[in-house]
């Protein structure tokens, strides 16, 4: 499943990302400290069994005793691995997997190992200057990880580049340029660079470093790991108590990070500081889709459970309030008019709202399920997609406030459909996420009655 995913533009990524290696001793001191993470994630949802503990001790049995002199084979015991050296990971994304520092030593290896050059290897993850790569939050069982797609028009290429393993299940990514590392780390001012913010079921803010092939460590963190208490966590500028549900990077302010979450408040993050300096109240329920305005660095779209889109202004904390027809799925701002937004709600209806206004501008009975994805591009003006859980993506005409659907493609295979985005370097080319076959490519230009409806040319690459 993708829940959520974000593009990134051509000549952003390094051309070399770098490939960190690990010896033996480093490798063993990550999987060391990656288990004692797990440990206490697990500790803090713990609660207080010492009752049925009690209950389970007297059940215990001597499985001497139940031993069937019959079992030849040893039956019972089958699936109970013999000890190994190595060291087992349990949580999200690790379940139940031994890592060993020297893959020599891994039994289930048993081929050779075959010596590749350094530079030979590193040449595989090389990025050309009009390579556009794709960032997914991604879950597969309890494999739990930020896939990154590497997509180039010209030649077609279209393949998982890299992957970063996650302990938590992810629930949302925000792709930002700023340099969240720790200033005492950094030297010099700090460069754009190349990062996702990760949002998941933790409380926590993860920002890791896409050049970076192989990465254990994010380079950031916001907000403090909760302690274990039956006591209800507060909310403030120390961070969130409940999973984060939604990011937005401010591109005017570039420092600053939204972040929304199922406390059902909204953060303002100083990425240079690592702090919160506001804590939005304002939502009554979970705030599931947050958007910076487009040219206006101080307002703030958001929406949630409590079935309202508020527009507010962050130097005086002032907001504006709509209420709609269920739960806000995702919000998106006009890219055509800038006074103008889109929600998505869990009805099925795409509702345009001007903030001018008290009333909504129109209602769309889009989809049979929830609105879950929106998406426009700037480079095909009153171009509206919308995606749902009943497996279609459908592509609007939303000019001059007289909607009407151009196209619908289903994708059944898709189970669901999560998130979608335009690619910002060739805007017909649609990303979709989706609960079943990963991550789908749509070039809207394909359709002819796309093409007719914009008076736009071939698909990409024809």
């Amino acid at each position: 499943m993708i829940p959520s995913l974000c593009w990134i533009s051509q000549g952003i990524a390094a051309e070399a990302p770098h490939v960190l290696k690990l010896d033996a001793g480093e490798l063993n001191q990550l999987i060391e400290k990656t288990q004692q993470n797990l440990e206490i994630v697990e500790n803090e949802g713990e609660v207080d069994n010492s009752d049925e503990d009690a209950v389970a001790e007297d059940k215990i049995v001597d499985e001497s005793a139940m031993k069937d002199d019959d079992d030849e084979f040893n039956m019972a015991d089958y699936d109970k691995e013999d000890d190994m050296d190595g060291q087992k990971i349990f949580g999200a994304g690790l379940s139940g997997v031994t890592y060993y520092a020297n893959p020599e030593d891994d039994p289930y290896i048993t081929l050779p190992q075959v010596a590749r050059g350094e530079d030979e290897e590193d040449d595989n993850y090389k990025i050309a200057p009009n390579d556009n790569l794709i960032c997914c939050a991604k879950l597969d069982g309890e494999m739990s990880n930020i896939e990154v797609h590497l997509w180039n028009a010209t030649e077609g290429d279209f393949y998982v580049h890299h992957d970063i393993l996650l302990d938590k299940f992810p629930l949302c990514v925000e792709w930002l340029s700023f340099d969240a590392g720790d200033q005492d780390e950094i030297e010099g001012d700090r460069v754009p660079g190349n990062y996702v913010a990760l949002g998941c079921m933790s409380p926590q803010i993860e920002i890791w470093d896409i050049d970076i092939i192989d990465t254990s460590e994010p380079v950031a963190v916001l907000g403090e790991r909760l302690k274990h208490s039956k006591k209800k966590p507060k909310i403030g500028k120390k961070g969130h108590s409940n999973a984060v549900m939604s990011l937005s990077w401010n591109k005017h302010s570039q420092n600053i990070l939204a972040s929304g979450s199922a406390d059902h408040s909204i953060l303002l993050w100083d990425l240079e500081t690592g702090l919160a300096k506001e804590c939005l109240t304002h939502h009554k329920d979970k705030v599931q889709t947050l958007c910076w305005h487009l040219a206006e660095g101080t307002t703030l779209l958001s929406g949630g459970y409590d079935q309202t889109c508020q527009v507010t202004d962050c130097r005086t904390k002032n907001n504006k309030c709509w209420y709609v027809d269920g739960e806000v799925e995702h919000l998106i701002w006009d890219v055509s008019n800038p006074f103008s937004f889109f929600a998505g709600t869990s009805e099925g209806s795409v509702i345009a709202i001007d903030i001018r206004q008290e009333n909504p501008l129109y209602t769309i009975a889009a989809h049979d399920n929830e609105v879950s994805g929106l998406a426009m591009t700037k480079l095909v003006p009153g171009l509206l997609a919308t995606c749902s859980a009943d497996k279609a993506v459908k592509l609007w005409h939303v000019a001059d406030n007289k909607p009407s659907c151009v196209t619908s493609r289903a994708f059944p295979e898709a189970v669901s459909l999560h998130c979608l985005a335009f690619c910002p370097d060739h805007p017909t080319m649609l990303a979709i996420g989706a609960l079943q076959g990963g991550l789908l490519m749509w070039d809207v230009a394909s359709n002819k009655e796309f093409r007719d409806a914009f008076n736009h040319p071939t698909a990409v690459g024809s």
